[in-house]
Order: structure tokens, then sequence, then C-alpha cells
């Protein structure tokens, strides 16, 4: 990414530049609260772009000038609702989606506005690119059942014993939550690989490997 970290206003406007999709990895944390979590996994991924996205304009306030003091030019930080930004992105764009502490809704009838329902979830898994993960971490057992059954349920999705990126601890919840000794419980799911991106994949190695024994007998 060639830009700044950016905070847009909730608008009709085009959110994410075409740019900012085709520059390479792309992934999107879905509540990015503050920015902890974002400022601490950007450390590790300097070549991707990471999106963060709140409905909260002080909390995306404070998230871009977060990633602006400490340098990442990689956070792009966007004030608007996680359906809409689904809505708006292209297929086959994402690498990987975050969702961390997520509203809970612990009333029973309240739950049905929680974000993470299969609906949600069709959306994220066509955004997805083949390969693609979603990492989920609640510290609310009874969401984090409900999530990981509804993955569990889809079927162009595999959950993996690969953990949630550790950064997740480092976030305003994660570390209120580590402090207190209480659980966080978190899941990844992987998106499956085409017939034809496999087919790419296995040429794309083939030619690398094709690259290395050249050099070797030169």
């Amino acid at each position: 990414m060639t830009g700044g970290s950016v905070l847009d206003e909730l608008s009709p406007l085009v959110l994410v530049p075409e740019s900012v999709l085709g520059a390479g990895p792309v992934e999107v944390e879905i509540g990015c609260g503050n920015g902890h979590f974002l400022c601490e996994y950007a450390g590790g991924r300097p070549g991707t772009t990471l999106i963060g996205i709140d409905i909260k304009k002080k909390r995306c306030a404070k998230a871009k000038e977060k990633a602006e003091r400490r340098g990442h030019r990689n956070i792009l930080i966007i004030n608007t609702s996680a359906e809409k930004l689904l809505d708006e992105l292209p297929a086959g764009s994402i690498d990987a989606f975050h969702i961390y502490f997520p509203d809970p809704w612990p009333k029973s009838r309240h739950r049905k506005r929680r974000f993470y329902t299969m609906q949600n979830l069709r959306r994220m898994h066509d955004l997805l690119r083949g390969g693609g993960r979603i990492h989920f971490g609640t510290d609310f057992f009874d969401y984090y059942i409900q999530a990981k059954v509804l993955t569990a349920l889809h079927h162009g999705l595999t959950l993996t014993e690969a953990p949630a990126p550790e950064a997740i601890l480092s976030s305003l919840y994660g570390r209120k939550f580590s402090s207190l000794s209480k659980s966080i419980h978190v899941f990844s799911a992987i998106k499956a690989v085409s017939a034809n991106q496999k087919r790419e994949q296995d040429e794309h190695e083939r030619n690398v490997d094709d690259g290395v024994e050249d050099d070797e007998e030169g």
C-alpha cells in the first residue's frame, strides 16, 4: 500500500480504493476499536494492507492516530458498518478476516443482532481468496459455540487447528481478559482452494523449481 492511514466518513462513496485491493495481500479486522490489535499485528505484516473498520467514529480516530504515531503506513481505517464494507468488496479480494470480541448481545432476545450469522459468513466466504482465513475470538462461550457451529456447517470452509494470531491478546479486551485470567475462545477456518487455483499454484511452483534448477546448472 502506497498511501498512509486513511479515515473516511461513513458515506455512499467508494470506501476501499481499487489500488489497495490490487497491491498485495489484504486482511480486514471487523470492529477494530482503538486499533490495538492492528497496530501490533502490522509489525509482522509489512507487505499486507490491513483494513480496520468500526461503526464508532471516535474509535476510528484513535485507531488512525495510533497507526500514524507508530508509522504503520499499511493500515487503512474506515468508519463504516461491517455489512456496508462486505457489500462493497469484490469477490475473492481478501486474504483474512479478523473478528475479535464482537458485541455478544448476551440476552436471548437480542442474539439475532450478532454479526456472526450464516448470511454474513457466506458473504465473507465469497470475499475470501482460495486459502483465505477467518479468525474469530470471544470471551462469550455461547457466542463461540454458535460461530463455530455455523462455520462447521458451511461447506466451503474448514475449521483448522491453527490458532488465531497472538496479537489478539494486545487488543483492549484481550489484555483485560488476560489480566483477569478469563478464558478467550478462538477458532480459525480456511476457504478451500478451487481446482483452477490449485492448478495455478502448482504451475507457479513448477516454474519456480525449474528456475532454481536452471540457476544451479548454470
